[in-house]
């Protein structure tokens, strides 16, 4: 039997998904509310409430759309000149409202939400390389403590230069999150609950109960607060969250590997098994300068095949968190009421969430991200012409179809993190998934600018996210299958396969020269 076979036999004998599986689960899942609410904060912090351009004549706290004939009006002169002084409605506190970001400033919320996905950006790329070097378990508790000091930071912020710096740093913290979070759970579970785990509904229910803190507080700062307060009881949970066994394995830290499973044996209250011909198995596909090698990003195309499958999932990652993203941020170009199509469109998700991790169990995790691909496309381009061209339509129906194109992008996007993370070896995958998160990033810092731009070109957000996706579902079919496969964790044997055939090949080639 094969080294990575004996890894997945013996996460069987622990009971594949027993109680400490769940328990990992949960506290890695629950804990992303913080990473989540961060995420999608400028969703809330971001809006503009309307305003009128006063001199002293307008009470804050009388309605807006009373002095202005029943509709606010966003009015950036008065008789002629520049306006130097703003009347807001009072039912939101957001930075616009704090900094005055309206007018010749409206352009800074959108930048400061592409700062932040900067930040995302640079923190999964970091993160991955950094998981490897030092391990799954201290990467994952720095994403959880940079990202709460940063909130509580964010709350006292005098300027909108300093909340800029401030969002970059709370993306890296995010980034840390977003790249650690599978593989240190995945690592753990077998191939059957590899794709339940990743599917998990937690992101869309999270982002859900955003909408309804977001109503109920109705203030950018108290937000902050409110995500540092969930986030700081995780890093309790340091006592309680062993490292990565099959990184201790690649490593060669094998006694530490045998009691972080003697401890996983004990929860689950399975016989404590014998790691020996895994040691053995282990020894023998690494030497001792492969524990101390630090892989790169560079690993991922030392061969025509991975470089083949990274370039394309780099695409789709990228076409993934650009419609995501931008449908979420662009919530504002819905008809009704904000805090409404800020629930809707991210509950919507949940059932198909949990659907999407029986379907790729059933159909395969390439067939998935293929139909849901489709779906996106054919729903975000459908919007983004009913939009552009004002096409006489319902707006309630408008908003059904917007709200089918997000929750196929999320669903499809889950299908293909499962994908992601059971196509790379364990040596690379935290280093895979941070590059492939890196490029999502890219997707997330355009977002915002083009649902900046979508005010003057009404459509264009949904047509690109539309078109984008369905390219994307036709690079999804272009590669191997991961359903029920068995996790690999050396690159070796992959590179060992290539070299084998190229040497046949030249072989072959020298046999024909000879003749």
């Amino acid at each position: 039997m094969t080294y990575n076979v004996l890894l997945e036999d013996l996460i069987n004998d622990l009971g594949g998904c027993g109680l400490y599986q769940w328990i990992l689960a949960s506290i890695v899942h629950v804990g992303k509310t913080m990473a989540t609410w961060s995420m999608i904060t400028m969703t809330f912090a971001g809006q503009s409430p309307g305003f009128l351009c006063g001199s002293g004549q307008y009470e804050t706290n009388e309605s807006l759309a009373n002095i202005y004939n029943d509709s606010i009006v966003d009015v950036c002169s008065s008789n002629g000149s520049s306006c130097t002084n703003y009347v807001f409605e009072d039912d939101m506190t957001t930075i616009v409202t704090e900094f005055d970001l309206v007018c010749d400033k409206k352009w800074i919320p959108a930048t400061i939400t592409t700062i932040q996905m900067a930040g995302v950006l640079l923190g999964c790329l970091v993160s991955g390389h950094l998981a490897d070097m030092i391990g799954r378990k201290p990467t994952y508790f720095i994403a959880i403590l940079v990202t709460v000091v940063f909130n509580i930071a964010g709350y006292f912020s005098p300027s909108w230069q300093v909340y800029s710096a401030l969002r970059f740093l709370i993306g890296i913290g995010i980034g840390f999150y977003l790249t650690v979070q599978y593989s240190f759970t995945n690592e753990f579970a077998s191939a059957k609950w590899r794709p339940p785990i990743v599917t998990t509904p937690s992101w869309a229910t999270e982002a859900s109960l955003f909408a309804l803190v977001a109503w109920g507080l109705h203030d950018w700062k108290k937000i902050h607060l409110a995500i540092a307060c969930v986030g700081t009881p995780f890093l309790f949970t340091w006592w309680i969250m062993p490292e990565s066994f099959r990184w201790l394995v690649t490593k060669q830290r094998f006694k530490k590997a045998q009691t972080v499973v003697n401890f996983i044996a004990k929860v689950n209250k399975a016989d404590q098994p014998s790691l020996d011909k895994i040691f053995a198995e282990a020894k023998i596909n690494t030497d001792k300068d492969d524990t101390r090698k630090h892989y790169s990003f560079l690993d991922l195309f030392r061969t025509r095949e991975s470089t083949k499958i990274t370039i394309g999932l780099l695409f789709a990652w990228f076409a993934a968190s650009y419609g995501y993203y931008g449908i979420t941020f662009g919530v504002k170009s819905l008809s009704g009421d904000l805090y409404m199509n800020m629930f809707l469109i991210n509950v919507v998700e949940t059932p198909v969430m949990v659907l999407t991790a029986f379907l790729v169990n059933w159909f395969g995790r390439k067939k998935v991200c293929f139909t849901f691909y489709i779906l996106a496309g054919v729903s975000g381009i459908s919007v983004g012409v009913i939009q552009h061209f004002a096409l006489p339509v319902n707006g309630t129906l408008t908003n059904v179809i917007a709200l089918l194109s997000k929750l196929s992008v999320a669903s499809g996007w889950q299908a293909m993190i499962v994908y992601t993370t059971e196509i790379y070896p364990t040596v690379v995958r935290t280093i895979a998934y941070g590059v492939h998160s890196t490029a999502a990033r890219v997707g997330g810092m355009v977002a915002p600018q083009i649902v900046f731009l979508d005010d003057d070109i009404p459509g264009i957000l949904y047509f690109l996210s539309g078109v984008l996706m369905m390219i994307s579902a036709v690079v999804m079919m272009l590669y191997r299958e991961t359903k029920d496969a068995v996790l690999e964790d050396m690159l070796n044997v992959e590179v060992k396969i290539e070299d084998n055939l190229e040497k046949n090949k030249d072989v072959q080639l020298s046999s024909s020269t000879n003749l």
